[in-house]
């Protein structure tokens, strides 16, 4: 115990030179297979279960536990082989069986699951900080309550060679024993058997000890681990995460013959002509053998042989011999730099080293280069190289014996940077890439292989094809499943020091320029390359992130340039154009900085001119699922973040910024982004000629740009159909229209085609001759199974319109479709059958009732606020006994809760909390202002026996209501920079807000209404709005800012019976005005309202769809429904913003957003988790003419491109609203109703 207490007593944990205590030297991962079967077992990568039995897995819920708020704390004699952990028992469990509980109390024990963090089970909590020091800035100390986790394991380890079913070896009398810490956050002492076995930082790499002489083997072995949550190395490790503890990656023993394999590096050097085809391709190799001594060494062999994987990426051991490519053998070399001495007490214990150098022409192989399979994300072609070491004599017919095998995935691949551009294999890529953390939502850090598996497989079907370790070295089994998927890696050393420069202003102020964290903050850099240097998988090396620059990052980028000549280095401190990176990789960069940068617009479009992609921020919403007791007794799970455990500081949900949720659900921005990076880009071929009306004549055919660089599309299977206002054009054989499109070949890589569709430009007028709105609509889909997918997976969905390109269709749209007989018969039976409308005026407003074919329906307009108040519709004369329709009036809404985008800004700078805007202008309380309604009722002129109603109004604030007092928080996670310093240009979002608050002025506008109502004798009402709302935002903007309202439009509520929705319209997924590429325009249909609804983890704004023609809401028990339509034809209805009232004409044929949810704006503004959302009892149904856009640039400066703003003006829109009949909602015949309803009013 001695020795514990010396430890204790130096200190290490607070020493930025003390980063390792005994720790062996890094190198590839090691498994010592026992025959070739296991190595092949092993990269199937099926199971996490060692294939090697010389791996003795010491994962599991053995472990005694308890927590100490202090490493002072922990009993003196806790390392000694005969502590009885037992006792721990007796203290107090954790304070819930939740899978992640927020805990009173820090000392307590129970037995634990390794790997998995200690706050995940129960104990101590999480904290969630973006760039914030959970702990007072003060390097290299740490505070001194520092929780302090003590792990015991009791295991048997094998006596020999013989329990693990394998010869002993000739070399030694016993196995070589290594203990491995996969993943230890944040620094640990371990024991063997109450010996000191060495110390270890670095959270996101192995520690490996030498135990050989420490384990006793056939019987017990105990284990004790201490672990310090904090360490000088936690300065290094301020990455965009929770700070989690404890052991959160595998622990095993890894028994070796004395003579071993200790490491070895495959490189795969190509050269290709300047028309970029292979001209040199090779393998070499260097293999490290270390031994007892010297003469041990001598004698070995080192045997190479290569295995050619089949598409699947791995080799069947049935038919191995087939896929042998060549073999090779070399004897050992003696040379002191293959040997770690570290922990050896001396020359004489010391290991012995040796190497052995083998190398291979691959072209001089049969076949040549064109035998050679290259590897390449599209093209993850793979070779399995497996050594063996050997003895001579002692095998067979006295052959060799062969001591052990390793093996590793080979891919030949060369990277660089020339000419501007990156270069994968010789060709321009372009990364279409994505930031992960490793992040479970149950076991936080811990991701198992299954976990691994999905996000790679949700990668590749989102068409990504590239991944970034933000901000660590992953898991071991990330990279080789990878390697075998196909996905492009950047390899991040595990370093960033965000806190000590949150806005990237005092450089240095950074470790990484003080010589004290030099060798720390190296080492990271260099462990990470010899651990993973053979993975074809990693494109780039990057030195970590946001460190600022210094002198470390130079020596670290110097290391991987001396080691490593076929991958680029990538570091964006410092401005991103420093000596220490080969790419310049700015973060955040806007679309202009990019333009600017790449000097080629067309880059982003796909060809990699300088433009060489980039990667998204982020994968996952790093929430964790969080249990709770409800005080009925039962339990509530939910998806916590920052704050939710009590943890201060922390930065709220700025945790949770994923393309998917913590369970792996994509967010609809998902659908966004696949559509965007699709692998084929489809759009209509110019005609060879056109007819004399200037439309296109002849066949109809397609231009095909594959954007892939190294795979042709034989993997796709294309069909296209004609869609007709939403729905599609039945084809022979397909009820749903698909018909086949097939290229005469397959395109190559870049390659282009124009391609028929075996239909003329009058054929398809033909099909489409009532359409008011036809496209031409192709999907691309996987032709058969693979890895990743099944076939039929979909690629992409283009839509192309149609409008105009059709030969006797106006360009302006087209002839007006054509009635359908029947349905005019019944228009004009339901107008004669209709009953004269009946106008009441009185104190309390107006209402118009009326009736048809049997059919009763009241509307009220209320005096006192000049809404549509009261809808009824039912068979007893329009009674209040009917159903109502509406819920909540219908009243102009210009707010929306705000997302965290609208809250980006700093010191007022944000969309929502800026002095002039939203909260401070009083969007979200705006009244009816007593005095200001006129109401009027008269005959319609233009359609005999209607009436119109018309209204006028004006809205300002009400009275703040005390709850809503509180200021926006604004800026979750400010202190993010990007796009700015790397171009020397001024902060986009650096505004003189408090200026323009010195400059007075009101904040609190108006907005002035004027609707007309025309109610119908079939009992429709169509509405035309104009709203003022130049004054909304009065207050002065400080320059660089831009005013926005939220959106113009209506809302009202509806009953919430009727659940079923459909809709013509972009979907089926949520989508804006700035972010819909992604949603397809067709009929949709929900069942549920539920279905709607967008569970984000913080609510806010949310659910919409865009481009709404008309939606319908339906009562699935046969009840009647009500329909929604936009009125007018032209233009959208984006264009009219300011100016002159437009007529009517003018109007738009969609609402811009429209959505339908059981939750208010108040609801969503007020929530701070999903289950918190307070229903209102029914439906709020929002119908924008303008919505502003979503942005995200970033999350954290205002970023709503110009054009998807709204800006203060004057709008006007026409709608329609209609009762709709019992018993007809839901199905294609009451979507074909619907859509000739909105048809009519073009």
């Amino acid at each position: 115990m001695a020795a514990s207490l010396a430890r204790h007593a130096a200190r290490d944990w607070e020493n930025p030179e003390v980063i390792a205590i005994n720790k062996r030297r890094a190198h590839v991962p090691l498994r010592s297979f026992t025959t070739p079967e296991q190595a092949f077992q092993h990269f199937r990568l099926a199971s996490e279960a060692p294939s090697s039995p010389r791996i003795l897995s010491l994962n599991g819920g053995a472990w005694r536990f308890r927590l100490f708020e202090q490493p002072e704390e922990v009993p003196a004699a806790f390392a000694d082989a005969d502590f009885d952990a037992s006792q721990w028992a007796q203290a107090s469990s954790p304070a819930s069986s939740s899978p992640i509980a927020s805990l009173s109390r820090c000392s307590h024990s129970m037995h634990v699951a390794v790997p998995t963090n200690w706050e995940c089970q129960g104990f101590g909590r999480p904290q969630y900080t973006n760039f914030v020091y959970p702990f007072p800035v003060n390097p290299p100390f740490v505070p001194e309550d520092n929780p302090t986790g003590c792990y015991q394991l009791t295991f048997a380890a094998p006596a020999g060679e013989a329990d693990h079913r394998q010869v002993q070896s000739p070399c030694s009398s016993r196995l070589a024993a290594f203990l491995v810490f996969e993943g230890v956050d944040s620094a640990f002492y371990c024991w063997l058997n109450g010996q000191f076995v060495g110390y270890s930082q670095d959270s996101r790499l192995p520690a490996e000890f030498d135990v050989t002489e420490l384990l006793s083997p056939g019987g017990d072995n105990v284990l004790a681990v201490q672990v310090l949550k904090w360490s000088d190395g936690s300065y290094l490790e301020d990455q965009d995460m929770w700070w989690l503890s404890g052991i959160h990656r595998d622990v095993y023993l890894l028994l070796k013959p004395r003579e071993h394999i200790a490491d070895f590096c495959a490189r795969t050097p190509l050269q290709f002509d300047g028309a970029g085809a292979l001209v040199g391709a090779t393998l070499d190799f260097e293999v490290h053998v270390e031994g007892s001594s010297a003469a041990a060494l001598q004698g070995l062999t080192v045997q190479a042989v290569l295995y050619r994987c089949n598409e699947a990426g791995e080799v069947d051991p049935a038919g191995a011999q087939a896929c042998q490519v060549a073999e090779l053998a070399s004897q050992l070399q003696p040379v002191w730099a293959a040997a770690d001495t570290r922990g050896r007490s001396g020359a004489g214990s010391a290991y012995a080293g040796a190497r052995a150098t083998l190398s291979l022409d691959m072209l001089s192989l049969p076949g040549g280069a064109a035998s050679l399979r290259l590897w390449s994300a599209e093209q993850p072609h793979l070779y399995l190289l497996l050594l063996s070491l050997s003895s001579s004599g002692g095998g067979e017919g006295g052959g060799r014996r062969v001591l052990e095998w390793e093996a590793c995935q080979v891919g030949f691949r060369h990277a660089e940077v020339k000419g501007r551009q990156l270069l994968h294999n010789g060709q321009a890529v372009m990364m279409k890439g994505v930031n992960r953390h490793e992040h479970d939502q149950l076991c936080g850090k811990t991701v198992s292989l299954e976990g691994m598996v999905q996000d790679i497989c949700l990668m590749k079907r989102f068409n990504f094809n590239a991944v970034r370790c933000s901000h660590y070295p992953n898991n071991t089994l990330w990279y080789e499943l990878c390697n075998k998927y196909g996905l492009y890696v950047v390899d991040e050393a595990n370093v960033e020091t965000h806190g000590f420069d949150p806005a990237l202003c005092n450089n240095h102020l950074n470790p990484a320029c003080s010589p004290l964290w030099l060798n720390a903050i190296v080492d990271r850099g260099v462990r990470m390359f010899e651990r993973d240097k053979n993975h074809p998988a990693i494109i780039l090396w990057s030195l970590g992130n946001e460190s600022g620059y210094g002198a470390a990052h130079l020596a670290m980028a110097g290391y991987l340039r001396a080691r490593d000549s076929s991958r680029p280095v990538h570091y964006e401190g410092g401005g991103s154009r420093t000596a220490a990176t080969d790419i310049i990789c700015p973060m955040y960069a806007r679309v202009h900085q990019i333009l600017k940068l790449a000097d080629e617009p067309d880059c982003l479009h796909g060809t990699p001119a300088a433009c060489t992609g980039g990667f998204i921020w982020d994968w996952v919403d790093q929430a964790l699922l969080k249990e709770e007791q409800l005080p009925s007794g039962g339990t509530r799970r939910y998806w916590a973040y920052g704050g939710d455990y009590g943890d201060s500081p922390n930065d709220a949900q700025f945790v949770c910024n994923g393309l998917v949720w913590p369970d792996r659900m994509p967010h609809p921005a998902a659908y966004e982004v696949k559509h965007l990076q699709a692998p084929l880009a489809v759009s209509l071929a110019a005609a060879a000629g056109g007819g004399g009306d200037g439309q296109p004549a002849g066949e109809a055919r397609l231009r095909l740009r594959n954007k892939q660089h190294f795979s042709d599309t034989a993997d796709l299977a294309l069909r296209w159909r004609v869609l007709v206002d939403g729905a599609p054009v039945a084809a022979a054989g397909s009820r749903e229209g698909w018909r086949a499109l097939a290229p005469a070949r397959p395109l190559p890589p870049q390659g282009e085609a124009v391609v028929a569709l075996g239909v003329s430009w009058a054929e398809l007028a033909q099909q489409a001759q009532q359409a008011a709105e036809p496209q031409l609509e192709v999907q691309a889909l996987l032709a058969g199974d693979c890895l990743w997918a099944a076939a039929g997976h979909e690629v992409l969905t283009v839509q192309l319109p149609l409008d105009g390109l059709l030969p006797a269709r106006g360009a302006a749209g087209g002839t007006a479709p054509a009635s359908d007989p029947q349905q005019q018969q019944e228009e004009q039976q339901q107008e004669e059958q209709a009953a004269p409308l009946t106008v009441q005026q009185d104190g309390s407003g107006i209402t118009v009732s009326g009736g048809t074919a049997g059919i009763s329906w009241r509307l009220h307009f209320d005096g006192a606020t000049g809404a549509l108040a009261r809808w009824t519709v039912g068979s007893n004369g329009g009674s209040d006994g009917g159903e109502h329709l509406l819920a909540a009036p219908l009243a102009p809404c210009v707010f929306r809760a705000p997302t965290d985008n609208d809250k980006g800004g700093s010191g007022g700078s944000s969309y929502a909390a800026r002095r002039e805007e939203w909260k401070a202008a009083g969007l979200d309380r705006l009244e009816v202002a007593p005095g200001s309604v006129t109401l009027s009722a008269s005959q319609q002129q233009q359609q005999p026996g209607g009436v119109d109603v018309r209204c006028s109004f004006v809205l300002r604030p009400g009275e703040q209501q005390e709850a809503a007092a509180a200021p926006v928080e604004e800026g979750v996670g400010v202190g993010e920079v990007g796009g700015a310093h790397w171009l020397s240009e001024e902060q986009p979002t650096s505004v003189d807000v408090a200026a323009a608050e010195q400059s007075g002025g009101r904040t609190e506008g108006a907005i002035c209404c004027q609707v007309t109502y025309t109610v119908s004798r079939d009992g429709s009402l169509r509405m035309r709005w104009e709203v003022d709302a130049t004054d909304a935002l009065p207050a002065a903007l400080a320059p660089g800012l831009d005013k926005s309202l939220p959106r113009v439009g209506l809302a009202l509520g509806v009953p919430s019976r009727l659940q079923r929705v459909q809709w013509y319209g972009r979907g089926p997924h949520e989508c804006y005005p700035d972010r819909k590429a992604g949603a397809v325009l067709r009929r949709h249909c929900v069942e549920s309202i539920e279905q709607l609804h967008v569970p984000y983890v913080y609510p806010s704004e949310s659910g919409g769809r865009a481009d709404v023609r008309w939606v319908a809401l339906g009562d699935r028990g046969g009840g009647g429904g009500l329909l929604a339509a936009a009125a007018g034809a032209g233009s959208s209805m984006q264009a009219s913003a300011a100016g002159a009232w437009p007529p009517l004409c003018a109007a738009a044929r969609a609402c811009p957003c429209v959505s339908a949810s059981p939750f208010s704006v108040r609801a969503f503004e007020q929530a701070r988790h999903d289950h918190e959302l307070q229903p209102s009892g029914f439906t709020w149904l929002h119908l924008d003419h303008r919505h502003m856009g979503l942005g995200g640039d970033d999350s954290w400066s205002p970023t709503v491109h110009k054009e998807y703003l709204v800006p203060p003006g004057r709008y006007s829109f026409s709608l329609l609203l209609s009762p709709l009949p019992a018993g007809s909602s839901g199905g294609d015949e009451a979507a074909q109703r619907e859509t000739a309803a909105w048809k009519a009013l073009l």
